[in-house]
């Protein structure tokens, strides 16, 4: 028979406890009474001034609010501690005063201290709000705790997911505020929660077109979730383009809008293709225009534009330089109609082509197997505006599809636009390539399935938009967020056109070589196609080819009718000789006489003078007489009809040697740029009309003295 044996119950007694941790609200205030009647004996015996009893009531208190702050206590706790220690600290301060050995002395901290006790329940943290503080968690403040509370229940009842807020930040412009919560371990994901946004939005009865926005916390765990709750619908507020025209980088991201919490909207578009869709009338076109100033003003990118719908896109910014108020085109490409639409396609693939091979060293020298752009190696970004003319070619959509797919790497990138994303307008391909997507504000809301895919659409409302103007913006396949493009106005783009016409680069020579004669005279084709002339402005007319067109003799080229425009063409980048461009100026102006300050004037607008860097405008006739190189260079400026030219081209019109005209122009401060331009498909080093006229201006001054042989 088996046996069991039965351990023996200890019956040894429990340890004494001899800490003086409290062990309910009579012990905790029986300790705290006789802490500070230990303190009381202490300052008398001590004689301290009461200053020191107040000193430490404020000092505990700041203390105490900070730590409860940090272990999440709810106002009742905060204020409870605070109480007592204001109580506590100033029957101190009285007793430093007087004297704690007198009947009232004591008879008012009995008095306290009992108060204490029998108030101690509002004291107490609950084992949850304990479990919610976390080290290093954000701090709730108390103002904003019935807001986590109201989240908690919230999530708890749209999404049936037990949340946990740790923290409560409001916005700094006062649209919304973020929520960070975080999941409990029973296997629910921030997707569950992205998936209920609408739901949440609407459960929390915000403003119409305010959203909820479900993002991660960077750095932390994914079990880590912010809720970012905007309260202001900014994106039903009109919010015109920032008047800056500062220089930027194609390496940063390009803006053209705000999102609902005032965020900049925009992309990086370095590297993704982008595709805009919208109804007539969306403002597909405005945004295209604000698209065309962000991309405009980086220093290290040049733009394009294919627009088969009239040349709207483009009229507004190639008017300042058919008016004669730029000497640069700011759009170093513009294609109206079909045939040139096709060359300009055929020259950027036959660029990227190109780059691969020409540039290959420059790739392993910055150990990189992506192009490094620069002001002297621009990339191109070619705007396409109703992408559904140009598909409807079978030709130019495949040049399109081709130029997206090998593109990227080298440069050469594209932004198009549609009236609709679906198939039949834009090819899945090109949809699928594109990882910037842009769809505006419409009434059909299966126009967000096209775009982002049916299972994330489906999530979408246009009810989170704000009308015309706005639409929801996808980067890279994340979720798509509701912005407000920036509104631009006519004005305001001939304002950046004036700006961006001085800021933009040249296309780099081996570039331009490849691109072939197409590129090298598409300024001729551009001012016929945009200039008026009998009635009508050109742009319906059909080439064979660009290349044929570029080929005529400059005697067989139609010459515009002179207007009331003064047209002023020049030779953006590589071009072809200046010397075929004569005859594109109604005005023709005389070779290269010595001139006087007048006589290198050109007509401008100012317009913001101060936020514009077009060409300088001319001074003034100077009070004292130039000098005649100075008056002669001038007048080869004009007659060459452009803003810089290269130190040889310029020696070469004014008879002399590189070396001789650096001597003539040193007396007065004019030296060559320390940066080569491109010309004629050169970079080389050369001079620049804005530092002649600067130095014309000194001498008219009196501040630069005149050399022998001067101009009357």
């Amino acid at each position: 028979m088996g046996t069991h044996t039965k351990k023996a119950k200890s019956t040894a007694p429990a340890p004494v406890d001899w800490s003086l941790t409290p062990r309910g609200p009579i012990s905790a205030t029986v300790q705290g009474s006789l802490a500070l009647a230990a303190a009381a004996t202490v300052g008398d015996l001590a004689a301290l001034e009461p200053i020191w009893g107040g000193v430490a009531t404020v000092a505990g208190a700041l203390a105490m609010v900070a730590a409860g702050a940090h272990r999440n206590l709810p106002p009742a706790a905060l204020l409870y501690r605070l109480g007592c220690w204001v109580g506590a600290g100033s029957w101190w301060t009285y007793t430093l005063a007087t004297t704690p050995w007198t009947q009232a002395a004591w008879a008012s901290l009995g008095i306290g201290a009992a108060m204490a006790g029998l108030m101690s329940g509002l004291g107490r943290v609950s084992p949850k709000g304990a479990a919610a503080a976390r080290p290093g968690s954000a701090v709730v403040l108390r103002s904003d705790s019935a807001v986590g509370a109201r989240w908690e229940a919230t999530i708890r009842r749209v999404c049936r997911i037990d949340v946990v807020v740790t923290s409560v930040r409001a916005w700094d412009n006062g649209c919304g505020y973020d929520v960070q919560v975080t999941l409990p371990p029973s296997g629910a994901t921030r997707a569950d929660l992205a998936g209920r946004a609408e739901a949440l939005a609407t459960a929390a009865d915000l403003p119409e077109g305010c959203s909820v926005e479900v993002r991660g916390v960077p750095g932390a765990g994914r079990s880590q979730v912010m809720v970012r709750v905007s309260t202001v619908n900014r994106i039903s507020q009109t919010i015109g383009y920032p008047a800056d025209y500062s220089p930027r980088s194609i390496l940063e991201p390009i803006v053209w809008g705000e999102y609902a919490n005032s965020d900049a909207a925009g992309a990086e578009v370095r590297e993704e293709a982008s595709l805009i869709a919208g109804k007539r009338g969306s403002g597909k076109t405005t945004l295209l225009q604000v698209v065309s100033i962000a991309l405009g003003r980086c220093r290290d990118n040049l733009v394009w534009h294919l627009d088969l719908n009239g040349g709207g896109l483009t009229q507004p910014w190639i008017d300042v330089w058919l008016d004669g108020r730029v000497r640069r085109c700011p759009i170093d490409w513009a294609a109206p109609n079909l045939a040139e639409g096709k060359a300009m396609l055929a020259s950027a693939i036959a660029i990227a082509k190109h780059r691969k091979a020409s540039y290959r060293k420059l790739k392993r020298a910055h150990d990189t197997n992506l192009l490094p752009v620069s002001p002297q190696l621009p990339q191109i970004t070619i705007v396409v505006d109703e992408g559904a003319n140009a598909v409807a070619d079978r030709d130019l959509a495949k040049l399109i599809g081709e130029l997206q797919n090998i593109g990227r790497n080298e440069a050469v990138n594209l932004i198009i636009s549609s009236l609709r994303p679906t198939g039949d307008l834009v090819p899945v391909n090109m949809r699928k390539q594109s990882g910037v997507r842009v769809q505006m504000y419409g009434p059909d809301p299966e126009e967000l399935g096209h775009m982002f895919g049916w299972s994330t659409g489906a999530k979408l409302s246009m009810d989170q938009l704000g009308g015309k103007g706005t639409g929801f913006l996808a980067l890279d396949g994340n979720s798509p967020r509701p912005f407000r493009g920036y509104n631009v106005l006519p004005a305001q783009v001939e304002e950046a056109a004036l700006a961006i016409a001085a800021l933009r680069p040249d296309l780099d020579s081996a570039s331009a070589q490849a691109a072939g004669p197409a590129y090298a005279s598409r300024m001729e084709r551009m001012a016929r196609a945009f200039t008026d002339r009998d009635g009508h402005d050109g742009q319906g007319e059909e080439l064979g080819a660009a290349e044929a067109f570029a080929s005529q003799p400059a005697a067989q080229q139609p010459a515009p009718k002179a207007g009331p425009r003064r047209l002023t063409v020049l030779p953006g980048g590589a071009t072809s000789d200046a010397s075929r461009w004569a005859d594109l100026v109604p005005s023709a102006r005389p070779a290269v006489p010595a001139a006087s300050a007048a006589d290198w004037a050109l007509p401008r607008r100012t317009l913001h003078a101060e936020q514009m860097h077009p060409v300088t405008p001319a001074p003034a006739t100077p009070a004292r007489p130039l000098p005649e190189i100075v008056a002669r260079v001038l007048g080869a400026f004009t007659a060459a009809d452009d803003d810089r030219m290269h130190s040889a081209d310029l020696a070469e019109v004014l008879g002399m040697t590189p070396v001789e005209l650096a001597d003539a122009l040193r007396p007065y401060e004019i030296a060559p740029r320390e940066q080569p331009f491109q010309r004629g498909g050169r970079a080389r080093r050369g001079y620049t009309l804005t530092d002649v006229q600067a130095a014309a201006e000194r001498i008219g001054r009196g501040e630069a003295p005149p050399a022998a042989g001067t101009s009357s």
